[in-house]
């Protein structure tokens, strides 16, 4: 039974990795739309009044993107705490850094948006 929690843990420890990483490669794409927009305007000679709607777009979806990327956050700290809660050890993948415990357990991670 210890052995199919393991294997099923780490099948959603997979996924969940994935999930982050692909939040982290959106935020940074739209990083990089949110800085090509102003300076292709400035390339054109165009008026600020053009593509203000898409930079404004733009610049909404980059903060729904670390909105959701905290959640998932939250979730990998829940799951560390079922993982916990039912015995299994945690596992390290690859060459992350992460926290150590406390400080995982502490964080306070909420997004300021003005």
């Amino acid at each position: 039974m210890r052995a199919q929690r393991q294997a099923i843990a780490q099948t959603v420890a997979a996924r969940l990795f994935a999930a982050e990483k692909a939040l982290d490669v959106a935020a940074a794409r739209i990083g990089e739309l949110n800085a090509a927009l102003p300076l292709a305007r400035l390339d054109a000679g165009l008026s600020a009044i053009i593509g203000q709607d898409a930079l404004t777009s733009s610049a909404s979806a980059v903060v729904l993107v670390a909105e959701t990327r905290e959640q998932i956050v939250a979730t990998h700290a829940s799951l560390k705490q079922a993982s916990d809660e039912i015995g299994l050890a945690a596992v390290s993948y690859g060459n992350l850094i992460k926290p150590n415990n406390a400080e995982l357990r502490d964080a306070h991670l909420h997004l300021k948006v003005a």
